[in-house]
């Protein structure tokens, strides 16, 4: 049952004519026909007794008619009250800990400067917990380093940035000049927690040494990896753009490993099937050509 087949029953009962009702609603009279038939296959029910002049409603007719009126002047108020409110958008956007602290930052900014009306709801967590509650349409989106490809998504790249391999500058590997592969994965490691795509490049990279490794820190929080570093519990392994400030200080060395060059891209994913608002398709937009 629509709402226009409901307006156009109401005209038809005012006007007692399904020519006049057509005059009314700028339509034909066949089209009018065709609702009023739909309607009534719909109820399983004739509301109409029809003459050869005019259209009279029958007792079923009457009682659904009694019904139809409170239910459009009540969508009637609905649909003023709304046009008449300033209503405030709301777009929820996920992030993981490292994208959430260096390009999100990057774009809220950008976006509200031009989009003030538009509030924005962020979610930080792990990829696999992202992925899940975009499922559950509980975001609108989420930025990541990556995401499974699951049919249901949408994955668009949003960046590509080189890892690091980082320590504190007192450790003795940090003055080791070039190092292997093996040489590194006898430190202690200090990863993104398993399953995140940081941590499967990783993996796959020692893995192509048929090097297995254990870190002795495993973390959601890159800051907390960081942070780990900087004390000397061990050796890094993250998106360069995390640790720019401490090589920049020196509070952190960069690590020079022979063919482990390993980079990252960082993707903005939503499902296929999600409406795209305005305000959605503007934070994308700021996403794609504002991020450097």
């Amino acid at each position: 049952m629509k709402i226009k087949q409901l307006y156009t029953f109401k005209t038809v009962c005012e006007e007692e004519s399904i020519t006049k009702a057509a005059e009314r609603l700028s339509t034909t009279q066949p089209a009018i026909s065709r609702t009023i038939s739909e309607l009534e296959e719909t109820l399983g029910t004739q509301l109409f007794d029809r003459t050869a002049r005019k259209v009279v409603l029958n007792e079923a007719g009457q009682l659904f008619l009694s019904k139809v009126i409170p239910l459009l002047d009540l969508y009637e108020d609905l649909e003023r009250g709304f046009q008449g409110m300033d209503v405030k958008s709301v777009l929820k956007v996920g992030a993981t800990p490292s994208v959430a602290g260096s390009i999100l930052l990057q774009v809220l900014e950008k976006f509200q400067a031009s989009h003030s009306d538009v509030q924005v709801k962020v979610t930080v967590d792990s990829e696999t917990e992202l992925e899940r509650q975009l499922l559950q349409r509980k975001i609108d989106m989420a930025l990541t380093e990556g995401m499974s490809d699951d049919e249901h998504f949408v994955k668009v790249p949003v960046s590509s940035e080189p890892l690091a391999v980082v320590c504190a500058p007192h450790l003795p590997i940090a003055s080791a000049g070039l190092i292997t592969a093996p040489e590194l994965a006898k430190q202690p490691l200090l990863l993104k927690e398993p399953g995140s795509m940081v941590r499967q490049i990783v993996d796959s990279a020692f893995l192509f040494f048929n090097l297995s490794v254990s870190p002795a820190w495993t973390s959601i929080s890159s800051a907390a990896l960081l942070k780990a570093a900087r004390k000397g519990i061990g050796v890094a392994i993250l998106p360069r753009t995390l640790a720019e400030k401490d090589l920049a200080e020196g509070t952190l060395t960069e690590l020079e490993v022979e063919d482990f060059n390993l980079s990252c891209t960082t993707h903005v994913t939503f499902l296929q099937d999600k409406y795209q608002t305005v305000a959605f398709q503007a934070f994308v937009n700021v996403i794609l050509f504002s991020v450097t």
